[in-house]
Order: C-alpha cells, then sequence, then structure tokens
C-alpha cells in the first residue's frame, strides 16, 4: 500500500515577519493551525514539522507533534522536505509521495488537503499544486504567486508580478504541493534556473526542466500571512470556524 508523509516546514527567521510560525491567531499559534488542519485531513500516514530551529522543536515536544530537525541552509522548502525524506529514511520509514503544506497558511482546509492527496491516485502526475481563483488587488500583489494555467488543470507559468485583469487564465498559488517521492528527489538533484532565481518560486525549476505541473483548485480562498498586519485579517475570517473548536482548547489550556 503506497504512503504519503506530510511535512510543514517552518522558520523564525522571515524577513517580513520574524517570528511568525509561533504567533498567535486567536489564542492558537499558527504553526498549530496548520498542524491540526492537517491532521484532519487524514491524507498523511505521518505528517512531520521540519525545522532549522531549536525554539520550534521545543514548542512541538510540548505538544507532542512529530518534528524534524533540518539544517539552517536551505533556500527553499522543496530542499527542506527532501532532508526531512533523507532523515526519515535512515530511520527505516519509506514514502511514496510527500505533501507539502506551508506553515503560514492557517486556515487551510483539510478537505482541499485530502484532495492534493487523492489526485495522484489513477494519474500518471508527478507534481500538483493547490490553487483558486485570483482577482482585485492580489493580481498585482508580488506577495501572491500567480499560477498561469494552460488549461483547467495544467500549469504553464508561475510569476509575482502584476498579471491583467484580461487574464482569465491566473490562479492563486496556494502553498500545498503534492509530489512523488521521486520528482522532489529530481527537484534537488537540478541546478537552481534563472526564472526559478529571478521569481523565488521553487515550481519554476520543474518548468524549466520540462516537468508538467498539475493543478488542483482549492474549494475557498485561503489567506497566507506574510506580514504582521495579515493576523488580524486571519482572526476576522476564522472567527466562525467550526473547525476551531476541533482543537483551540488544546492549546488555550496552556495560557
Amino acid at each position: 500500500m503506497k504512503k504519503t508523509l506530510g511535512v510543514i516546514p517552518a522558520r523564525m527567521a522571515s524577513s517580513r515577519f520574524p517570528g511568525k510560525p509561533l504567533k498567535e491567531i486567536l489564542g492558537v499559534p499558527m504553526l498549530a493551525h496548520c498542524y491540526e488542519r492537517a491532521l484532519l485531513s487524514q491524507a498523511c500516514d505521518n505528517l512531520v514539522i521540519a525545522t532549522p530551529d531549536e525554539e520550534i522543536m521545543s514548542w512541538a515536544k510540548l505538544y507532542n507533534i512529530p518534528s524534524i530537525l533540518t539544517g539552517h541552509h536551505h533556500d527553499r522548502a522543496t530542499e527542506r522536505a527532501q532532508e526531512t525524506v533523507d532523515i526519515l529514511s535512515k530511520q527505516g520509514e519509506a514514502y511514496d509521495f510527500i505533501l507539502l503544506l506551508q506553515g503560514d497558511e492557517p486556515q487551510i482546509f483539510p478537505e482541499d488537503i485530502k484532495n492534493l492527496s487523492t489526485a495522484f491516485c489513477g494519474d500518471d502526475f508527478e507534481v500538483v499544486n493547490l490553487v483558486y481563483p485570483i482577482d482585485g488587488d492580489d493580481l498585482g500583489n508580488p506577495n501572491v504567486v500567480k499560477a498561469i494555467m494552460t488549461n483547467a488543470s495544467k500549469i504553464s507559468f508561475f510569476t509575482r508580478a502584476h498579471v491583467p485583469h484580461s487574464s482569465h487564465q491566473a490562479m492563486r498559488q496556494l502553498g500545498m504541493i503534492g509530489f512523488t517521492i521521486a520528482a522532489l528527489s529530481q527537484y534537488t538533484k537540478l541546478q537552481p534556473t534563472p526564472l526559478e532565481e529571478l521569481e523565488s518560486i521553487d515550481m519554476m525549476r520543474l518548468l524549466e526542466n520540462d516537468y508538467e505541473i498539475h493543478a488542483v483548485t482549492s474549494s475557498s480562498p485561503i489567506l497566507g500571512v506574510d506580514n504582521p498586519e495579515d493576523i488580524a485579517k486571519a482572526e476576522l475570517m476564522m472567527a466562525q470556524d467550526f473547525l476551531l473548536e476541533t482543537y483551540q482548547d488544546k492549546y488555550l489550556s496552556f495560557i
């Protein structure tokens, strides 16, 4: 039976928002929102946090959250995920697929993670990204990665640049990516590419090496927390979130 590993990369040294993973949203650390909601998806045979920071390791231990200490040298979350796979492999654990789940999207929906996982079933996909329709100010927001679609399920390009309103092919890339283990391994063996470095987008390395990237559309918009101002937005969006009550008390009890 094929097995799936879920990895949530997290680090305290964010240039725009230092200490972001452990900032609280409605009394719960942002990283905890991401972990608990991923757990609810039941899409992963194992779900771990991958971090270079002892502070996050200590926090995870406090709540019995599986965590892997990785190096500080990684420029890309995908490379941190590969180190996590390598560490677990040395411990005798083997996986067929990996779900890379970002630690700064606290509103992620379990059904989206499940849909990302099942996209590999019955299809010869190697890499799958979660996307959502984009409009308004996000079209020109450099913090928002735009996925330019070839068709409803295939991505031809990624950019942070402004996308014209007339571009009906643009979608917002969300922070959830599925790989076969072989595709992730190959990614880390490829050299960084010009457009990857220009745009600071991992997925361009694959597109520039002729890999196909497929898309799964999210059921709802998801807020990415990029700066301190986004905390208030997240709290407003999640205040009536029915999923919150399934895990909030676990973290509030430590206050």
